[in-house]
């Protein structure tokens, strides 16, 4: 497709952890015309055109662990939120929960299952972790039941951001990656992955959607999301 012009409207897709933030900023500093959707839904709306921020499930949940438990251990919650006493709560049963973890390896271990009908206590308590329960499917599956594939103006893959923001914007993003915040550990066992993309398997279904309609609307994603391998080159 031709890169967006400055002025031209649409709706930026934000799905917690893929690099949302910074890409709205560039855009903003740009003169793009756009609406920031993030912690809500994209509305359906005829003629409207979307551009949608993906990343691999598994990473996105990796970075959104880090993330959180960087806020918690740096004390780094917005005061507004610790103020409100639901989010209060909540958040002590997220930092108690994650504390149980001295990282994401160990988390992605303890979800094995001993059979296939067992659901481990420890992914029931996943979606404690801020904005993992606001996925690709949350945010993507009504709006994919509705719209022309014509109105999927672009996806952007975090793997690819750089190549896929000249390719939708026509410039090249300077992002300071990871935002800042310190990974935990030694990463992922191919265990540990493989229990992951398990418990994530609705999102990768979405995002094998949303490759296909956006394919047909000739807006196709630079890169397959697999879940073994995570993020392959399309």
């Amino acid at each position: 497709m031709a890169p967006f012009a400055p002025g031209t409207p649409f709706d930026l897709v934000h799905v917690g952890k893929c690099g949302g933030s910074s890409i709205a900023a560039e855009l903003r500093s740009r003169g793009h015309c756009f609406e920031h959707v993030h912690l809500r839904r994209p509305l359906p709306r005829p003629g409207h055109r979307y551009v949608v921020l993906v990343r691999d499930p598994v990473a996105r949940f990796v970075s959104a662990f880090n993330w959180r438990r960087y806020l918690f251990d740096a004390d780094q919650l917005p005061a507004a939120r610790q103020e409100d006493p639901v989010a209060r709560l909540r958040h002590r049963a997220e930092r108690e929960f994650l504390s149980e973890f001295s990282d994401v390896g160990g988390l992605a271990e303890r979800l094995e299952r001993t059979g296939p009908e067992e659901v481990s206590p420890v992914s029931a308590l996943m979606s404690l972790i801020g904005q993992v329960p606001q996925g690709f499917a949350w945010y993507l599956d009504g709006l994919l039941d509705t719209i022309d594939p014509t109105q999927i103006a672009a996806v952007i893959a975090t793997e690819r951001l750089t190549d896929d923001c000249e390719r939708a914007f026509g410039f090249r993003p300077t992002l300071t990656r990871n935002g800042g915040y310190p990974t935990r550990g030694g990463g992922l066992s191919p265990a540990g992955r493989a229990n992951l993309a398990r418990e994530f398997a609705a999102e990768y279904r979405t995002l094998n959607r949303l490759g296909e309609i956006a394919a047909q609307g000739g807006a196709a994603m630079s890169v397959h999301y697999d879940p073994v391998r995570g993020a392959v080159p399309s």
